[in-house]
């Protein structure tokens, strides 16, 4: 799979019903939970001194920064997202309403800034921006979570989204064709000026880009 597609997925261009969304945001928690998203950010968490206050950017209903603060005690998350109606199902969570290219918080005013399945939502100009944001923002770390591009995860996505509402099944497979090769994203991270951030290969054919802010 040569390129990143450029096609929009549903999400990015309607908004579901309530039970829609709903049903959507247990798909996206399991997946999440047991299909290595909560891991891959984990892995980046490890030796983090705490306590320690952690952004999740395009947090939706908030499942992976819940996890997070159960793996790590003394880690205090902060849902943010542009869905207000995502937001809405993260109640019990600290919750900002905000763009990742644009961050409402203060230079270096959290520990880490990490995000999960949200760049593949976002052109390569973008990205960029929000990793701008996310290194502006972040004390320590920055922690960058997404699918690979291959054409076998696409056919995995589909065979789970087999029995999934419209949207999981529609934006899944798409998801994908818009996600990134390693190569491709360490090159988002220098053009950000940040070559600190490494691409690694995760479980469940994803990669985080993460990497310790250097002193000084």
């Amino acid at each position: 799979m040569r390129g990143r597609s450029t096609a929009l997925e549903l999400l990015d261009v309607e908004t579901p019903r309530h039970e829609e969304l709903f049903r959507l945001a247990g798909y996206l928690a399991f997946v999440n939970r047991w299909l290595g998203a909560t891991r891959a950010v984990a892995r980046e968490l490890r030796g983090l001194p705490v306590p320690a206050t952690l952004l999740d950017v395009g947090a939706g209903a908030g499942d992976i920064a819940r996890d997070l603060a159960r793996r790590y005690p003394g880690l205090r998350p902060v849902a943010v997202d542009l869905s207000g109606a995502l937001l809405a199902l993260a109640r019990d969570l600290p919750r900002v309403r905000g763009d990742a290219r644009r961050l409402p918080f203060r230079d270096a005013s959290v520990d880490v800034v990490a995000s999960t399945h949200l760049f593949h939502h976002l052109t390569d100009d973008e990205a960029v921006l929000a990793l701008g944001e996310f290194a502006r923002v972040a004390r320590r770390r920055v922690v960058v979570s997404d699918l690979l591009r291959r054409r076998r995860a696409v056919a995995w996505i589909r065979l789970l989204t087999l029995w999934a509402n419209r949207f999981a099944k529609f934006d899944g497979p798409l998801s994908v064709r818009r996600g990134f090769t390693l190569a491709e994203a360490e090159s988002l991270a220098r053009r950000a000026g940040l070559g600190w951030l490494r691409a690694r290969e995760r479980f469940g054919h994803r990669f985080t880009l993460a990497g310790e802010r250097p002193p000084g």
